[in-house]
């Protein structure tokens, strides 16, 4: 476009056009609304943050579509965690609040979340978790768990068991090596204690094992009739699953929300004596959201919810006029409570504690079979 040079205008005239043009400008020119997404290099975690990058993307692709929030585009900011490491996260995580600006953002590992709780509450910003541990939201008031706490996560598939496999008496736990496997141990001898069913061994092994024969032998030793499988998923379930049966336990396996992977239901491994619990996606979840769920990782859910939760909140606060915030968003998440997505259904408390839909699945022609439905009202 070409510009034709006029006489240079007065001081005041030229302040006052300058004004009058910055007033001018479009709502759409506004900074977006940057949503954080921590992103790993660990062989297990990594694919499940691709897949809950991927569902957030299905959210903010319908809501930029439309003009974002108040004409303020929605983003994702990718935050390196590396190997779950709390240094390098503090690190990400500040860039993102200083420089990306930040209102929210979702993590998981319960050392980068406990040891970086400090920094939420210090910026306001709103932390949304996957890790499960009962201490994380114990440890800073702006942390809120999209995930299920250990023994809520327990609870359900010992109650299963009890009920529906009486010849299971005895299990054994196979746990990772850090905070989120103490809590995990702990729950699984307190729910299945509960109802009967006693731990009769234990074994941990370090983040992403090379081997676990060891750890699987000193178990089967111990004669269980069903092993738990509490570590981060990914490589570490697969090589855990083959390597029990490889070394002759036909015992049955169980484990969390780490088994809603292509990689571990499409191993015929999985077609017998084996449970997992994972979060449930509505009948009526958008069809794209289901697709990748099964394809890619059934973390994705948790990355659409986490945009789509973020999402409802700012748009009722441009909605009233009030100014949107980690602390005004998180406020609003919790006020409301009880909150459907498209895809499934939370409990959100002020304790930052969180209830959601799950169901107990088997695997069944290299898919998953839902077996249970337990929804928050029944894990209350």
């Amino acid at each position: 476009m070409s510009v034709r040079i006029a006489a240079r205008p007065t001081k005041p005239t030229f302040i006052l056009g300058l004004l009058l043009g910055l007033a001018a400008l479009p709502a759409a020119a506004q900074a977006p609304l940057s949503l954080g997404m921590c992103q790993s290099t660990a062989p297990g975690p990594a694919k499940f943050a691709q897949a809950m990058w991927r569902g957030a993307e299905m959210v903010l692709e319908e809501v930029n579509a439309k003009g974002g929030v108040g004409g303020r585009k929605l983003q994702l900011v990718a935050i390196d965690i590396g190997k779950n490491d709390p240094a390098l996260a503090r690190q990400s995580i500040q860039k993102a609040i200083s420089y990306d600006k930040i209102v929210s953002l979702l993590c998981w590992g319960s050392n980068v979340m406990l040891q970086n709780g400090p920094l939420f509450d210090e910026n306001k910003v709103s932390a949304y978790t996957m890790s499960l541990s009962a201490r994380v939201p114990q440890e800073s008031k702006y942390v809120q768990q999209l995930e299920m706490t250990t023994t809520q996560v327990v609870r359900p598939v010992a109650q299963y068991v009890r009920e529906k496999m009486p010849n299971i008496k005895k299990v054994a736990v196979l746990y990772v090596d850090y905070e989120f496997g103490y809590e995990m141990v702990k729950s699984v001898e307190a729910e299945f204690g509960k109802r009967g069913i006693s731990v009769v061994e234990k074994a941990s092994h370090p983040i992403a094992p090379p081997d676990l024969r060891a750890q699987l032998t000193k178990l089967m030793q111990a004669q269980p009739d069903g092993i738990y499988i509490a570590n981060t998923g990914g490589g570490e379930l697969v090589l855990s699953i083959r390597t029990a049966r490889e070394l002759g336990f036909n015992g049955l396996l169980m484990t969390h929300t780490s088994g809603n992977d292509p990689d571990v239901y499409s191993m015929k491994l999985t077609e017998k004596s084996f449970l997992f619990l994972t979060h449930m996606l509505h009948d009526n979840a958008p069809a794209a959201l289901k697709k990748l769920s099964v394809s890619a990782h059934g973390y994705a859910g948790s990355g659409y919810d986490f945009a789509w939760v973020n999402h409802a909140a700012m748009a009722a606060l441009a909605k009233e006029g009030k100014p949107i915030t980690g602390e005004t968003v998180l406020t609003k998440v919790r006020a409301d409570g009880h909150i459907r997505t498209p895809a499934t259904e939370y409990q959100f408390f002020p304790d930052g504690t969180t209830l959601r839909t799950l169901g107990v699945f088997e695997v069944r022609n290299s898919q998953p079979h839902l077996l249970q439905i337990y929804r928050p009202t029944d894990l209350k």
